[in-house]
């Protein structure tokens, strides 16, 4: 389930997958007009999913939070169907709070995502796609593949930039601020996102042949991301959930920089990845400033980049998608008995 209007609308069909339209809407930090407005769409949302709980009789439900879940979450727990509740970030947002009172598992990323909700959890790891787990896997094989497609050269350090899939325009004005200073360090593979593709290649034929060969600005990877992340030595970017799953998959060292309008998600992710020794933080507002100085001590400092390669790799857990799986038939295996169960009573 999710709204016409988010990702998931354009994500799921697709893939084949059936995908249910329902209302949804923020409530907290949105003025109360807004407010209002979110909680008669939460509502409306609610009915719409109960009518489809009774239509189509799910067996579990799986939210990870935020307030498109809440018309689903709260239909689940009126029709007596299970819900696991999983939390990506470190910190719960006020959804997973509300979810996990309901629910009858609540999974985490890392122990200290369990510490802020007053219930028992159980440690999955973050689910990363099949295809950036088997990329890992054979990680020098991919690698080379990487190094092929964008002709970099293998002896040269590579340091990956991402902001997710519509990319980061502070990270993007950083690079081109410092690319003659990264480029001489380095080679950049840049994922832009595709509003500022355009101005990055403008800004590349700017850079002398020798730096030109070095930097590759791309809008967006699907498929070969694996290739971008077992080719680089450092990455740049924001600190979504994610990064808490890949990065630590690939032991990439990184840079982080948290998106600073989302409540405080990122940064304590970036803060996790800080504490175990795998990653640096640099604020938004400075990135523009520090990100040639920063990569450049990193790069010519190899023992520390190795020592935080070791401590990224040792948060990893490949498993996690399998583990998330269990947990959903162990929910559907005991709604199952239960149903069986009353259904034996009433004969």
């Amino acid at each position: 389930m999710g709204t016409r209007e988010g990702m998931e609308a354009h994500l799921i069909p697709p893939r084949g997958y059936p995908f249910l339209h329902v209302e949804a809407g923020g409530v907290y930090g949105m003025g109360w007009r807004r407010g209002w407005k979110g909680l008669w769409r939460v509502v409306r949302g609610t009915l719409q999913a109960w009518r489809e709980m009774g239509r189509r009789r799910p067996q579990v439900v799986f939210t990870t939070g935020g307030f498109v879940s809440i018309p689903a979450a709260l239909a689940a727990a009126g029709s007596g169907v299970p819900i696991l509740v999983y939390l990506p970030d470190i910190e719960p947002g006020l959804a997973v709070h509300v979810l996990s009172c309901l629910a009858a598992c609540v999974a985490v990323t890392a122990p200290e995502a369990g510490k802020a909700l007053r219930r028992p959890t159980v440690v999955t790891g973050y689910p990363v796609r099949r295809v950036l787990v088997e990329a890992a896997r054979s990680r020098e094989e991919t690698r080379q593949r990487g190094l092929a497609r964008w002709r970099f050269h293998p002896e040269v350090p590579v340091v990956l930039v991402f902001g997710g899939s519509r990319g980061a325009r502070r990270l993007n004005q950083a690079v081109a601020r410092h690319l003659e200073t990264l480029t001489a360090e380095a080679q950049v593979l840049h994922l832009t996102g595709p509003a500022d593709l355009e101005a990055m290649q403008r800004r590349r034929t700017e850079l002398p042949p020798k730096s030109q060969v070095r930097y590759q600005p791309v809008a967006y990877l699907d498929e070969e991301m694996g290739e971008a992340l077992a080719m680089a030595n450092l990455a740049v970017c924001r600190a979504g959930a994610s990064t808490l799953g890949e990065l630590p998959l690939f032991g990439l060292p990184a840079v982080l920089v948290p998106y600073p309008y989302v409540r405080r998600h990122q940064e304590r992710n970036a803060a996790y990845l800080v504490r175990h020794g795998g990653a640096v933080m640099i604020p938004d507002e400075e990135i523009e400033k520090r990100l040639g100085e920063v990569v450049g001590d990193l790069l010519q400092s190899p023992e520390r980049l190795s020592e935080m390669r070791r401590r990224m790799a040792a948060l990893a857990r490949p498993e996690a998608a399998d583990r998330l799986a269990a947990l959903l038939i162990e929910r559907i295996q005991e709604h199952n008995s239960i149903r069986a169960a009353r259904a034996g009573r009433k004969e």
